[in-house]
């Protein structure tokens, strides 16, 4: 018998999860939705129901209920959570069985991996990270809790990327970049320069916009 799944966030995350629920390496029962946009309520989206507020989670808790943060970007992810934690339910992290991945590497709980993935040896991975389609992570990076990567993101080697990080399509870093908490990372960006917590770099190379 399959554990109940529900998945907070009814966009483009949550409905990837969704479409893709047999597409995981552990495969689960989706029940519904929970999502702000009252605007989605009452409706069903990938075949499931959204079943009303994320305040409902209340209702779920202690019920043996497995639940998936849905939502890319890392400060609502954090919010979220920071704010629910104490409500008892099971985070599982939801890989798809086409990423690859090293021994060696090591997940928190809660990500989101998604197909075409790579990611090399000695890696960690933080609690409610979201890496999306075909990201290539070199040996030994960093990722912290809550951040976010779009499709086609590069890291070298000893990459360290903080907590509520995020990082725009097709960015790239050299070896041993750090990027700092809070920070974002523009689409095509080349990193070639370590980046401060609450900086916004854009460009080829990468520079400050604050």
């Amino acid at each position: 018998m399959k554990q109940k799944l529900l998945i907070i966030g009814a966009g483009s995350v949550g409905k990837f999860i969704a479409y893709n629920g047999n597409q995981f390496t552990q495969t689960f029962e989706i029940i519904g939705f929970l999502d702000d946009d009252v605007s989605k309520h009452n409706t069903v989206i990938a075949g499931f129901p959204v079943l009303g507020f994320i305040e409902k989670l209340n209702e779920f808790s202690g019920k043996g209920i497995a639940l998936v943060l849905g939502i890319a970007f890392p400060m609502v992810k954090k919010k979220l959570f920071d704010f629910y934690q104490d409500l008892s339910f099971d985070f599982p992290n939801l890989i798809a069985k086409t990423a690859w991945f090293s021994d060696g590497v090591i997940f928190g709980t809660g990500c989101i991996i998604y197909p075409g993935t790579t990611i090399n040896y000695e890696t960690a991975i933080g609690d409610f990270v979201v890496i999306n389609m075909n990201c290539s992570l070199g040996h030994n990076c960093t990722i912290q809790s809550f951040s976010s990567m779009a499709p086609g993101v590069n890291l070298g080697g000893n990459t360290h990327v903080g907590k509520c990080v995020e990082i725009g399509i097709g960015a790239s870093t050299v070896q041993s970049i750090f990027i700092g908490d809070n920070a974002t990372v523009g689409g095509q960006a080349m990193v070639v320069s370590n980046v401060s917590e609450f900086d916004v770099v854009i460009g080829i190379p990468a520079k400050s916009i604050k």
